[in-house]
């Protein structure tokens, strides 16, 4: 498999679980119209903070996407870690509203 396609397959992925974890935000943000005041209040600053954290990390992968020759796979490794830790953030924070 040449860099290339891997580097596609790799930006594909992330894009792909970027749109997941967006479906989900836009779940809170519906629930944010049942919550009470106080609740309400800080559920939006929540998804604020996770949709500007999303919108980097969307920002990130354009990058790795326009990368060429071998800094794609750091850059790569860098979108991945911020995968992970944007999507540990938005389970978090349902759990936290399911609480």
């Amino acid at each position: 498999m040449s860099e290339s396609t891997k580097k596609d397959e790799l930006v594909s992925r992330l894009h792909r679980q970027i749109d997941e974890a967006s479906g989900k935000i836009d779940e809170l943000r519906l629930k944010t119209h049942l919550a009470k005041a106080e609740a309400k209040t800080a559920l939006e600053e929540r998804i604020e903070s996770l949709e500007n954290r999303r919108n980097r990390l969307r920002d990130e992968v354009r990058h790795l996407q326009q990368s060429s020759g071998s800094a794609w796979k750091t850059l790569g490794e860098g979108c991945q870690k911020s995968w992970e830790e944007f999507r540990s953030s938005v389970e978090k924070a349902i759990e936290e509203f399911r609480s």
